[in-house]
Formats: C-alpha cells, sequence, structure tokens
C-alpha cells in the first residue's frame, strides 16, 4: 500500500479510511494501491465484503473522483445520498463510472464486493487544461452513475498491472496519461458548448529536432511536457496534438520506441549485460526491458541477441509509429 502525504485527500489509505469508518468491525479494505501525484491520484481499492453500511462524508474540496467498476455490481446494491438526497442505481457493469464532486456532500453504500479505480481529479487540473487548450472551463463534470465508458475502461487496464509499483510511473508518462484521461472527462462529462480546437499541421523541422534531442538526454522520461511544450513555443494541448501528427504516437509512446531502438544497438554490438542495457537505455530496470522489448519486437532481448549479434542498427529518430504497449 502506498500512502499519500496530505492526509486529508479523497485517495490511496484515506479513501479507504473513509470508507470504512461506520462498517462493522468484520468489514476491511482487502487492497488499496495508488498512484499520486499532484494532477492525479490514481487509487484501486478492493473489499471483499463490501462496504454494508452507509460510509462517512468524504471532506470538502475543489476536486472530483471519479470512480470505475472492474467488477460487475448487481442492481439494487449500489446506494448513494447527495447533499441528502437519496439514489439507489440499478445494476452498475463493468467498466461504468461514477463521477463525484468533493464539493457536496456524498456518502455510498454498497454491500457486494468491490473492485473499484478511483481517479482524484482537482479542478486546478481540470482548469489549467482547459485554459491550455483554449476553451470554456467546464462548470462541472456530470453523468447517470453506471454508465459504460469505454475509453476510460481501457485506459484504466493499460496501467492496472503497474499500480503496484508506482516508481516506474515516469513524469513525462503520467503528464501523457493525465492529460488523455481529463481531455476525454472535459470532452464527454464537462458539457461543453465549444470542442477543442483541432490542429491538422505537426511541428515544425526545428520542433522536431529540438524535441528528439530532449528526449534523447531523458530516455527515464523524467521530463515534463509542458518542457517539452515550452521548448517548442507551443501550449501543451498544441504541443501534443502536434507531437502525434508528426511522430504518429504520443511523446511518451515514442520514448519507449527509442529506448528499444537503442537497446537492439547495445544488444547487436555491444557486450553489455541486460542490466546494463536496461539501464543506458532509460528502463527502470532490466525486467522491463524484457517486458517492452517482448511485447514490441515479440521476442526477448537474449533471443534476439543471439540472432542478431554483430549486426549494425541504426537507430530510426525522425518518425515513430504508434504503439499499443509501455513500460
Amino acid at each position: 500500500m502506498t500512502t499519500s502525504s496530505n492526509a486529508g485527500s479523497a485517495y490511496g489509505a484515506q479513501m479507504a479510511k473513509y470508507f470504512t469508518m461506520n462498517q462493522p468491525p468484520h468489514v476491511a479494505i482487502d487492497s488499496a494501491v495508488s498512484v499520486v501525484r499532484p494532477q492525479l491520484a490514481i487509487t484501486r481499492l478492493i473489499a471483499r465484503s463490501g462496504i454494508p453500511e452507509r460510509t462517512a462524508s468524504i471532506p470538502s474540496e475543489r476536486a472530483y473522483v471519479v470512480s470505475l467498476h472492474l467488477n460487475h455490481a448487481n442492481s439494487g446494491e449500489w446506494e448513494l445520498w447527495t447533499d441528502g438526497k437519496y439514489t439507489k442505481t440499478g445494476a452498475w457493469p463493468v467498466g461504468g463510472v461514477a463521477m463525484c464532486d468533493l464539493e457536496s456532500n456524498t456518502t455510498i453504500r454498497n454491500p457486494g464486493p468491490i473492485d473499484w479505480i478511483h481517479y482524484h481529479v482537482p479542478r486546478a487540473t481540470l482548469d489549467s487544461l482547459s485554459d491550455d487548450a483554449g476553451v470554456p472551463r467546464a462548470k462541472r463534470l456530470y453523468c447517470v452513475y453506471g454508465t459504460p465508458d469505454l475509453t476510460l475502461h481501457h485506459l484504466t487496464q493499460t496501467i492496472l498491472p503497474c499500480l503496484n509499483r508506482p516508481e516506474i510511473f515516469s513524469q513525462l508518462f503520467m503528464d501523457s496519461f493525465t492529460m488523455m484521461v481529463c481531455s476525454h472527462l472535459v470532452g464527454r462529462y464537462g458539457q461543453l458548448r465549444e470542442g477543442i480546437p483541432q490542429h491538422k499541421g505537426g511541428l515544425a523541422p526545428w520542433q522536431k529536432r529540438r524535441v528528439v534531442e530532449l528526449l534523447r538526454e531523458h530516455l527515464d522520461g523524467e521530463i515534463k511536457l509542458a518542457t517539452l511544450a515550452g521548448e517548442c513555443r507551443l501550449s501543451v494541448s498544441h504541443f501534443a496534438r502536434s507531437f502525434r501528427i508528426s511522430f504518429g504516437a504520443s511523446a511518451h509512446r515514442y520514448l519507449i520506441l527509442q529506448r528499444v531502438e537503442i537497446a537492439k544497438v547495445l544488444l547487436s554490438e555491444s557486450k553489455c549485460s541486460l542490466a546494463e542495457i536496461a539501464a543506458q537505455a532509460g528502463f527502470s530496470d532490466q525486467a522491463a526491458l524484457t517486458r517492452t522489448f517482448a511485447n514490441l519486437v515479440g521476442t526477448t532481448p537474449a533471443k534476439w541477441r543471439r540472432e542478431h549479434a554483430g549486426r549494425r542498427i541504426f537507430v530510426e529518430i525522425s518518425k515513430g509509429k504508434a504503439l499499443h504497449s509501455q513500460e
């Protein structure tokens, strides 16, 4: 379990505490794992005993908790109170979501087993994204409880295997992931009258050269998306869209492709150990190298090395391809 330094915020161990207050002694959260950043916190809570009694109120803050069910909740199991108003929901499918505005007084009851992902999204994060994109701020997020959300479910599935290892979530990955989640939330649930403007053009040649240079200097991913955008003299939203047009992938996915290509060079032209190659190519450890390499190349680094020993490999840095996996 990871915990937050801010004991009052609704994520991690504190979220588990809110849900188990007022419960019988036998009720417990079986697992609480969180990845915490100021712009976005992600918490997975599992409770086989469910939440049989109404939970304690969560203290007010300018933030949302967006909850996604990883298990099915039967009709009538989920009950909700918002500012004293009672709601009884229907069946809640896997991938169904709820929006809880933490400025309201919200409590719940769910006696069945639960497996939730909670996204703690400060209003400041949503407002900053809207300002950067040049669109009106969303006054609030709203959806019917249990609404299926295939996009958020897919994004969630990509991070689930690594939630118990928050140290591997690099700055660049978290910036990119936060932008994807928040853009989706604002676009689908913010009820904006104006959409986020679409830019048809990609990066200029000098911008491409500069961002490639910076990414190669920060193979570990510990560079902010805002830093890359600033170097290109663009807003973060404009930069992210332009980068994808130019390189066919997000900045983080492109970086992973470059890590794999650098690893290929080292595997074929050096006698470094896999652990040394992992470090030089920007992977967190040898296991991360092996997992990512196998996903993208279709074979392990050791096997690939045996098949390509002595061959010269040229790293392509001008244009990446879209990837569907990550470290």
